[in-house]
């Protein structure tokens, strides 16, 4: 049997895997030198296992170094894994978004008998109870409030507005979309392709854009994963490659990574993943009510292209869309002439 994904690995055994490692990171942490039974028999007593287990996981750690190496291997289907037919996932969502979350707010009782009479007038085997349930969790419990008019769970869920600041550098660093205000046209056309999209990296001490990606897709957990990627890699080579002289001295694994209730950033994949490398994530409790630190940084680059002052190097912005490292970057190349096409217009129309 191949090993698992990180999101693929059973909750209660990725919790046990990720304290371990937490306690094994920091043990390893004032111990350089060679171990001593007293301090494996310390750290068994902590984790609560046998001094031959704490070996193991020692042994483990070291080799892997990520909360994977410590997971305890479980046969069985995944969990998260659905095995219902499409028509029967059809019908639960129906039913749950038409008669489930309404003002009227039904109970989940209710719902259930909804779905199985349903699926019974479909033909089709009702589903258990525990599986309507399941789908019923995995909706976002803000939305779930608004649409059924719960106000107090709305305001439970709500973000507080306040002031939000770091001490040193790579302490928070914050992730987030935001659509350029531009529009990429077609090189031999000239006809518009859409407006790109930009994630950033900002760590919230310095204010300094740790890294981004550019592409004309849609955000997912590739681009966020290729805008962290950049931004924990040294910049040297790649502003080598793209020719330019200023410095973007930052590099480096954050200490914590804020990032809001996307899909992309909720997804088990992407908070295992931070776990893996650094320990720590953390996401909105609700729905924010200012723009964080990079959408702000977002907003200023493109609408002072191309010079592209806060991304902290000379036309970089242009360079991006010239270099996007995706299938779009052919097309993203005719993204600078934007600024003519419209100067052209301006001028036409006076």
């Amino acid at each position: 049997m191949s090993d698992p994904f990180p999101d693929e690995v059973d909750e209660a055994l990725w919790d046990e895997a990720s304290r371990r490692a937490d306690v094994i990171r920091e043990f390893l942490k004032h111990r350089t030198g060679k171990m001593t039974a007293s301090d494996v028999a310390l750290l068994a007593t902590e984790l609560e296992i046998s001094r031959a287990t704490a070996y193991r996981l020692i042994k483990l750690f070291r080799a892997g170094g990520t909360v994977m190496s410590l997971v305890e291997r479980k046969r069985g289907r995944p969990e998260g894994h659905r095995v219902l037919d499409d028509e029967r996932e059809e019908i639960i969502r129906t039913t749950i978004s038409r008669y489930y979350l309404t003002r009227n707010r039904p109970t989940v009782s209710q719902l259930i008998r909804d779905v199985q009479t349903n699926c019974i007038s479909a033909g089709l085997k009702p589903p258990h109870r525990r599986t309507i349930n399941a789908r019923l969790e995995d909706i976002d419990l803000q939305k779930r409030a608004k649409r059924r008019g719960e106000n107090e769970i709305v305001k439970q869920t709500q973000a507080v507005p306040g002031a939000f600041g770091a001490s040193r550098p790579l302490q928070v660093v914050q992730v987030d979309h935001t659509k350029a205000d531009i529009f990429v046209v077609d090189e031999e056309t000239r006809q518009p392709i859409g407006r790109p999209w930009l994630t950033l990296a900002m760590d919230v001490c310095s204010r300094m854009v740790t890294g981004f990606y550019l592409t004309m897709d849609t955000p997912s957990r590739l681009s966020t994963s290729l805008c962290l990627l950049h931004s924990v890699f040294n910049k040297s080579a790649w502003l080598r490659e793209r020719e330019i002289t200023e410095p973007w001295p930052v590099a480096g694994l954050p200490e914590i990574l804020h990032v809001d209730n996307g899909a992309d950033f909720r997804s088990r994949a992407f908070k295992r993943g931070c776990q893996q490398a650094m320990g720590a994530a953390s996401a909105a409790p609700g729905e924010r009510t200012e723009p964080s630190h990079q959408e702000y940084a977002g907003r200023r680059a493109i609408t002072r292209a191309p010079d592209a002052a806060h991304l902290g190097f000379a036309g970089g912005l242009r360079r991006a869309f010239r270099r996007a490292p995706d299938s779009t970057r052919k097309r993203a190349q005719a993204a600078p002439r934007l600024g003519m096409e419209r100067r052209r217009a301006r001028g036409a129309g006076t």
